[in-house]
C-alpha cells in the first residue's frame, strides 16, 4: 500500500490521524466497559469471564471477550481511518488546507497578548453590564409583582 502524495500535507494528515485515532480509541475504551456491563443468567458478567486462567502478561488484565472485541474494533477503526486519510479526495483536502495555512500571516506574541487583554477587558465590561441590568430588572420586577 502506497501513501497518496507522501511528501505533501504531512502535518495536516498526521494531526488528523492522531486526533481521529484518539477519538476512535476513546470509543473503543468506552465500548469495552459497555460490553463488561452485560450479565449472564448466573449473575456474573457474561463478558467478564476470563478465557484463560491468568492475566495478559504485560497489561495484567484478564483476557475476556469484551477485551478481544474492543481491541478488534479499535484496530479495525484505526486501519479504516488510515485508509480514509490516504484516499485522494481526503488527502487533497488536507494537503490544500496545509498549503493555505502556510500562506496565513500569524500575529506576533505582542499582538496576541495585547489583543487578548482587550478581549478580556471587553468581556469583563459586558459581564458587569449584564449583571447590573439583571440586578436592576430583578429589583424592578420584584417591586411591581409583589
Amino acid at each position: 500500500m502506497t501513501k497518496y502524495k507522501p511528501d505533501q500535507g504531512v502535518y495536516a494528515r498526521t494531526t488528523a490521524m492522531w486526533l481521529l485515532g484518539a477519538l476512535w480509541a476513546s470509543g473503543a475504551y468506552s465500548m469495552y466497559y459497555w460490553l463488561l456491563s452485560f450479565r449472564g443468567d448466573g449473575g456474573d458478567g457474561l463478558m467478564v469471564q476470563s478465557l484463560t486462567e491468568g492475566n495478559l502478561p504485560v497489561l495484567g488484565a484478564p483476557l475476556t471477550p469484551a477485551l478481544i472485541i474492543a481491541v478488534a474494533v479499535g484496530l479495525a477503526g484505526l486501519f479504516a481511518i488510515s485508509r480514509a486519510l490516504s484516499a485522494p479526495k481526503a488527502a487533497d483536502m488536507l494537503i490544500d488546507s496545509e498549503v493555505e495555512m502556510r500562506k496565513c500571516t500569524w500575529p506576533s506574541w505582542d499582538e496576541t497578548f495585547s489583543s487578548s487583554i482587550v478581549i478580556v477587558v471587553v468581556m469583563l465590561f459586558f459581564t458587569l453590564m449584564l449583571a447590573g441590568m439583571d440586578y436592576f430588572l430583578n429589583a424592578v420586577m420584584t417591586k411591581v409583582v409583589f
